[in-house]
This record gives structure tokens, sequence and C-alpha cells, in this order.
């Protein structure tokens, strides 16, 4: 029950930011980009923000947090002063080069790029958090804590943060809740500072940062003291102003008017029937099918049989002695080494002309002349891809396991399979990574350029201290452990922003796309 509330709540938090911008979208004439940009003025925020913090910690000005915390107040009020003086500036930035090129001109383009700031929050402090953490302690469920090499003060916030299983699954969704104010007050500040440029009144950008400022410094402050429920009762009177100048600075009429719903998800299903009946036509389907079929016939059997094969080469046959008797271990190893290796290949060679393709041969004009909107035409080549990928993944997973089942000690069936789906997931970035690249470029080897460099960027991002783990590559060590007679170290979080990356990739190449001139 625990997992099903965390999943859910998770998912909320991912969902929730990108749902309201989607309805922002049909009523209003708003860009993706601004979205984007609002991400990226609070990602840049906390360039600065974190290593400020971490300043100021050493210069003892931000202290321990608890009730008997000496100089609690002082803390909170310089983490509230940080906070709001960091995201604000951020913010002023971004508007700056917005009003600089004569973008951002209208009131609803605040509100997007409000979203975005607050959103992507959402996503990364609310889902990708809350799903590590609640993996990490997962694991830890009747364990002596004591036991661990941990600090007195580290051993007291694990202790703490156990007691989440000692009550009510539903409390995971305290923690939406709080998200939910959070974007809700980060919508109100970008339209702050909005109207700070429209209206070249900078008291505007001084009010976001003092109520920014004296939000996050009365958050901290009252957590050390009050229940959660009443925290998040303190959040939503201290944003009740918010809310009423958001009511009453609301745009009065919608500038355009798209088309029914309805009609574009009917339009997006004949995009995505005629996605798959190309994926046939082309023989694209066979060929992903019969790759990882191959691999998932063979890798059991190269591991089988690899110490047999050395042996019976002369040169090799001293070695042999050397090569551990074979398992089921080396029988996972080997098929996600495959998959991984050559899954990524075929990933970026059948997405780099998914879009680039296209336009170089003329059909995306003629396919959106039709009323079909771009978002579709889009959508339906990355949900080609994933359905696709789910019956490889599938029929792969089921021949490894049977073939390992024949050779070696059975593996647990449903571990194995959920590693699989993790894999998927880890290739669907890369997916996601293409079809993006696809969208920029015009030509097939720009979009197979852009699509390497910006895998490059995933895999470094695996290497980097702390953050690391969180990475998409996290998924191929975690499946690597499912379905054998092993401790799991789950890694929620890495699944989460890998969730979080393709989303993110694909807000980008809709934001693209539909401001391209084709």
């Amino acid at each position: 029950m625990y997992i099903l509330a965390t999943n859910l709540a998770v998912l909320l938090m991912i969902l929730t930011p990108v749902a309201l911008a989607i309805g922002l979208r049909r009523h209003f004439q708003v860009h993706w980009w601004l979205f984007l940009v609002g991400a990226a003025t609070f990602v840049g925020s906390q360039l600065y923000h974190l290593p400020l913090n971490n300043w100021l910690a050493d210069l003892n000005w931000i202290g321990p947090l608890g009730p008997d915390a000496p100089h609690l107040l002082r803390t909170a009020v310089v983490l509230g002063l940080s906070a709001g003086i960091c995201e604000s500036v951020a913010r002023a930035l971004g508007y700056g080069l917005l009003f600089h090129f004569g973008q951002a001109q209208k009131r609803v383009d605040g509100l997007m790029i409000g979203l975005g700031h607050g959103g992507i929050e959402a996503m990364l402090l609310g889902g990708v958090l809350t799903a590590a953490t609640v993996s990490s302690l997962w694991v830890m469920r009747g364990v002596d804590l004591t036991t661990l090499d941990l600090l007195p003060e580290q051993l007291t916030a694990v202790q703490q943060q156990m007691t989440f299983f000692d009550g009510s699954p539903l409390v995971v969704f305290w923690a939406f809740g709080e998200r939910l104010i959070a974007l809700t007050l980060h919508i109100f500040l970008s339209l702050l500072v909005w109207r700070a440029f429209a209206e070249r009144q900078p008291l505007y950008f001084v009010a976001a940062l003092v109520y920014h400022s004296f939000f996050d410094a009365t958050a901290v402050y009252a957590a050390q003291f009050l229940e959660v429920w009443q925290v998040e009762l303190l959040f939503v009177l201290l944003l009740m102003p918010a809310v009423y100048l958001l009511w009453r600075w609301w745009p009065e009429r919608p500038w355009r008017l798209l088309q029914p719903l309805r009609t574009e998800l009917i339009l997006f299903g004949l995009a995505l029937r005629k996605e798959l009946q190309q994926q046939w036509r082309t023989k694209r389907l066979i060929v992903v099918l019969a790759v990882f079929l191959l691999f998932g016939l063979a890798s059991p059997l190269i591991a089988y049989f690899t110490p047999q094969l050395l042996s019976s080469i002369e040169e090799a046959a001293l070695f042999a002695d050397l090569i551990p008797e074979p398992s089921n271990r080396d029988a996972v190893a080997q098929y996600v080494g495959n998959i991984t290796q050559f899954g990524f290949i075929l990933a970026v060679l059948l997405g780099m002309g998914a879009v680039a393709g296209e336009k170089e041969r003329g059909l995306t004009p003629m396919i959106l002349s039709k009323p079909m909107p771009r978002w579709a035409f889009l959508m339906s080549k990355f949900a080609a891809q994933t359905l696709v990928y789910l019956l490889a993944f599938t029929l792969s997973g089921l021949a490894a396991y049977y073939y390992t089942y024949l050779l070696f000690d059975p593996l647990a069936f449903g571990p194995f399979m959920l590693g699989n789906y993790l894999l998927m997931t880890w290739l669907l970035t890369f997916a996601a990574v293409t079809l993006l690249g696809s969208t920029i470029a015009s030509t097939t080897g720009a979009a197979a350029g852009i699509a390497l460099g910006g895998a490059v960027l995933i895999w470094l991002g695996g290497s980097l201290p702390d953050y690391g783990s969180l990475f998409p590559a996290a998924l191929v060590g975690w499946a690597s452990q499912l379905g054998l007679e092993t401790a799991v170290t789950p890694n929620a979080g890495a699944a989460t922003f890998s969730i979080v990356l393709i989303l993110l990739c694909l807000i980008a190449a809709v934001a693209v796309f539909e401001v391209a001139e084709l």
C-alpha cells in the first residue's frame, strides 16, 4: 500500500504541472517554450543557491534545524532570504532577456513561465526526491539503525523518517499538497516579476523577493514546532493573498480556442495508427523484435558455453580453469550488457529520422496541411516507438528467462520482468533525446549528431558526485539485480528522474516544432 500511494503521489507531482500547462494552452495563445524558460530559471537559480547555502553554513550563519537548535530564527531567516534572492534574481534575468527580445509581452506568458518554474521544482524536489527517499528507507525496514555507521544527527533524522511506515500510507500525499502550494506560489511570484518588467515598476520585483523570503523563512521555522497538517494549513493561510491577486489579475478572455480535445485525441489516434503501420511496412518492427529476441535467446547461451568454447581453443585452454562455473547471474549480466549496448544503437538509428527524415522528403507539410495538431504528429511517433519497445522487451525478457531456466537456476519471474521494463525506461530516455534532435535538425545526419551529444551529456551526468545515482544509468545497475537471489538496492529516484527527462525532452520537441517553419 505504501508503494502504491507513493507511486500515485509521485505521478501527481510530475504530471500536475504539465496538465495545468496543457489547460492554459487550450485557452490562451501561449507557447511551450515559455514553460521551459521557467524551468531553466529554477535550475539556473540552484546553480548558485546551493553553493551559497553551503558557504553560509561554513560561516555558521545557517545552523542545525530542530526545536532546540541554537539560532533557529536566524537560520530560518537566512534560508528564506537566500531562496528568495536567488530565485527572484533568476526570474529577473529570464524576463530581462525575454523583454529585450520582445517576448513574453502578455500576462498569460508570465503564468506559463511560473508553471515551468514551479513545475520543475515539483518534479525534482517533489517527485524525484520523494521516490528516492521512500525507496532508500524501504530497504531499511527491520534494520537496527544503531548498527549503521551514522552520525548522531543522521541517526535521529533517519529514525524520524522511518516513522513514515508506522502511519497511514496516505501521509505521502502531504508532499503532493505541499507541491501544489509551492506551485501556486511560484506562479504568483512569476507574475509579480513579469509586472515589474511589463509596467517598469521595480516595486513588484521587491514584493516578489520579500514575499518569497517571508514564506520560506516561516516554513522553515514553523516546521520545527508544528505537525505536518498544521504546517500545511499555515501555508494555505499565507497563500491566500496570492490566490486573491491571481484571481484579480487572471486574463479576462482567451486569445485562441483550439479544436475540441476529443477531436485532437481522435487525430492523435489516427497518427499513431499511421506510425505503427509505417513501422510494419518498413520492417522496422520486425528488425527491432528480431534483434531483441536474438539477444534474449543468445545471452544465456553465451554465458553457459563461454567456458567450454575457451577450453576448446588451444591457446586459451590454460585459462579456462580460471573462469568460475557460470550461473544465472552471468546470464543476467550478459543479457543486460547486450540489450543496453545494441538497444541504444537501435534507439538512435531508428529515431533520428522520425521527423528530420520526413522534413527532408517534404512529407511533413503535407501531413500537417490536414487538421493535424503538431503535438499529435510528434507524440504519435514517440508513442509508436514506446509500443514497439514494450513488445520487444517483453519478448526478449521471456526468451532470456526461459533459456536461463533451462541452463541455470531459475530466476524470479516478476522481478526479472520488472528489470526489463526498467531497461526500457532507460532506453526511452535516449529515444526521447533522439526525437528532440530529429525535431531540431533539418537533416537526418544532424539529428544523429544532436542525439549522440545529448546521450553523452546523460552519461556524464551519471558520474556527478551526489547526484549521479539519480541519472538513467543507475537503472541498469538496479535491473541487473532483479530476479536473482541477492539483496536488491532499489533506486526509484533514478526511475522517476528518467521519466522527468523523457517528459522534458518531449515538451522541448513540441516547443521547437510548434514554432518551426516547414
